[in-house]
């Protein structure tokens, strides 16, 4: 490329002009080759300043200052070159690019939209635009980025990965499978799609599809650990949990730093009562061990040790969305003390949804780290100056475990999203309540526990409710069961009591509503559960997933009596049915998950219905089956008791949670050298009688 040079006073370019100007230009190339960014840098600004003229000299300086990470600088450069030559489809392009890496992604759609329209080629940038439509929420519009195209690029192998993973994302199902297929006949042999398609699969319920899938990647290529964790997720949905950890544990032979696959091993060792408490925390502490050692742990932080200032609390998670964690987390948010706390979100959400944005609006500070390696987020909470790191995932499902074992920041906190310890020791604590967690279970945490007066949850129910209506067996004649948890927690524990209950009530029947309730392969699973114990599968129905919330807690309408699971209770869906006025029966146990249901029970003052044992539990059911009244007076008065307990205290919660992180704090500053006062040194201790009042 030949700059050209501005004109002299006389209107002709110099000869030394020229000659400047091009050497200057192959300079910058050459430092750009050499590996020399901020040389290059230097060199094309001199060139733009003899050829201020010379577009693609501001649309290279643009790109090259994107790279750099100083996207202020490049937007001077890029606009430089938009407004020399507006209609040049690279120019916009940049344009695009540098507003996007600027968070203005409404800003930038245009730009890209304009750059593809001339040059539809630009794969990469298509993807961009899509992501960022669906971003900001315009989901149909970022399908049709591809869709538009589908055709033209039918046969482009690269254009159809991006195409399906952007379906994907946007839950087009039909879309993302007819290009997942259309893959899988372009190249027959590429493992990744095996296990793509699977994956969606899986996000639609349809587990068995997922597991063929998956066992058809395994047969091209038998070692890939990708396909063995998918396997061992669509085998624990259809309640195949012995098989799911076997397919865990080969994932771990052939590929031992996969962490992600050990922590699905850790969750699926929840789901029945096979591994001892110390066999549990033990295998916790391996994970700690393998994936975040102490030895990763940053030591040194730059905070200010001042332990009455306002403090800067960020939450990471991947479910700032449409998920049970949300339910819970949104109350902190509502209810925080803005003068005292300043939240910082760190969202690693695939695809985000209406819950999201309003999340998002509702922090101080949004941070998307989907795209980011664990190193990048590290210093992102560095730089955000954070004192409090808060996990709400721990070991399910999210891929950011890892990132506490870094220990970004000074306190690090695990709360809510996971029934366990993360055996993480660069995590300092765990925060429950004396009922999940009572006295005597220390040693299984490789975190401090820090207990919540009353009940470690807050739950925030939907704005709207249903009518609850009358007590169903009043109108049929016969009680119904219901269970509407998912289906690796139906254990043999669980079908035992439960079928034992069928037995002894007369013409009684289960109701359960589950994802993968409509899956055929689930469904088989399950009655064949029930069969096996003396119930026949007509006195069972099964119902699959139900999008729209509220026809999903009208569907507890149908229910007298909810049983909870065995070891693993329920959560969300033992308050929806409180919620809904229907009670439910749950068995104590000898671990926070098979817990967690004497603590929500109890907050509502519903300590008759937590049995001691499997007897206890059967006997419970069967008495209330034979209490009309008793049930009649239930479905009048369980919503009005959730609402009016602890449970939904969100201001009293909120108080007791920021109440409990000050005292994390102020153990922190103590330990820097710093003085408490006799409030804060009572914080410290954990010593929640200043909030009795």
């Amino acid at each position: 490329m030949n700059p050209k040079p501005e004109s002299n006073a006389a209107g002709a370019a110099t000869a030394e002009t020229i000659e400047a100007a091009n050497r200057a230009l192959q300079d910058a190339a050459w430092a750009e080759q050499a590996g020399l960014p901020d040389r290059a840098v230097t060199e094309y600004r001199k060139v733009v300043a003899l050829c201020p003229d010379a577009f693609q000299v501001h649309n290279n300086l643009a790109n090259l200052l994107l790279s750099l990470g100083r996207p202020d600088e490049a937007l001077e450069s890029a606009r430089a070159a938009h407004a020399l030559v507006p209609d040049d489809p690279l120019v916009n392009a940049n344009m695009g690019q540098v507003l996007l890496n600027l968070g203005d992604a409404a800003g930038a759609v245009p730009f890209m939209r304009k750059a593809l329209a001339a040059r539809p080629e630009l794969h990469p940038l298509r993807k961009a635009l899509a992501d960022a439509l669906f971003d900001l929420g315009r989901t149909d519009e970022a399908v049709a980025v591809f869709s538009e195209v589908e055709s033209r690029f039918a046969n482009d192998i690269e254009v159809l990965k991006m195409m399906a993973s952007l379906y994907h994302r946007a839950h087009a199902g039909a879309l993302a499978e007819r290009a997942y297929l259309r893959l899988l006949q372009l190249a027959p042999n590429r493992d990744a799609t095996y296990n793509d398609l699977a994956q969606l699969y899986s996000d639609f319920a349809q587990f068995s599809k997922a597991k063929d899938i998956a066992l058809q990647g395994l047969k091209l290529k038998p070692d890939e650990p990708a396909l063995w964790n998918t396997l061992a997720l669509a085998q624990a949905s259809l309640g195949q949990v012995i098989e799911a950890r076997t397919s865990y544990r080969k994932v771990m032979e052939i590929a031992p730093n996969q962490s992600i696959s050990h922590s699905n091993l850790l969750l699926t060792l929840h789901y029945s009562t096979d591994t001892g408490p110390e066999e549990m925390a033990e295998e916790h502490r391996r994970w700690g061990r393998l994936h975040a050692p102490p030895a990763i742990a940053c030591t040194a932080f730059a905070n200010r040790p001042e332990p009455g200032r306002r403090l800067r609390v960020g939450y990471v998670s991947p479910d700032f969305r449409r998920h049970s964690v949300a339910f819970f987390f949104e109350t902190l948010l509502d209810h925080r003390g803005r003068d005292a706390v300043e939240i910082f979100c760190y969202a690693d959400v695939k695809s985000p949804d209406d819950v999201t944005r309003r999340i998002r609006a509702k922090a101080d500070h949004y941070r998307n780290i989907i795209d980011m390696h664990d190193a990048e987020v590290v210093e992102l909470v560095k730089a955000d100056g954070i004192d409090i790191l808060v996990d709400l995932a721990g070991h399910a499902g999210t891929v950011r475990t890892r990132l506490f074992g870094y220990k970004p920041a000074p306190v690090q906190v695990t709360y809510c999203g996971y029934p366990d310890t993360t055996g993480i020791e660069a995590i300092d604590y765990r925060i429950t309540d004396w009922l999940a967690d009572p006295a005597g279970v220390e040693d299984l945490y490789t975190e401090t526990l820090c207990r919540l007066p009353g009940s470690f949850l807050c739950f925030r129910p939907p704005e709207k409710l249903p009518e609850i209506g009358a007590v169903p067996a009043l109108a049929t004649g016969s009680v119904t069961f219901g269970s509407f948890n998912r289906e690796m927690k139906f254990s043999r524990e669980t079908y035992d009591m439960w079928c034992r209950i069928l037995r002894a009530v007369p013409g009684s029947r289960m109701l359960m509503k589950s994802i993968a309730g409509t899956d055929p392969v689930t469904r088989k699973l399950q009655l064949g559960e029930f069969e096996s114990r003396g119930v026949p599968a007509e006195r069972i129905e099964l119902v699959g997933f139900i999008g729209d919330p509220a026809d999903h807690l009208s569907t507890y309408r149908r229910v007298d009596v909810a049983l909870d699971t065995y070891p693993y209770h329920g959560t969300t869906t033992t308050l929806d049915s409180l919620l809904m006025s229907v009670p439910v029966i749950t068995l104590e146990g000898y671990n926070h998950a098979s817990r967690v249901g004497v603590s929500l029970l109890s907050a509502v003052g519903l300590q008759e219905y937590v049995a001691q044992s499997a007897d206890e539990y059967v006997a419970l059911a069967i008495e209330l089956a034979g209490q009309p009244q008793r049930l009649a007076e239930l479905h009048h008065t369980l919503r009005g008791r959730l609402l009016a307990s602890p449970l939904c205290d969100g201001p009293r919660f909120a108080r007791a949670f920021e109440y409990a992180l000050r005292g994390m704090w102020c153990s922190w500053c103590r330990a820097q050298g710093a003085t408490l006062s006799p409030a804060e040194a009572a914080m410290a201790a954990f010593d929640f009688s200043p909030l009795a009042g």
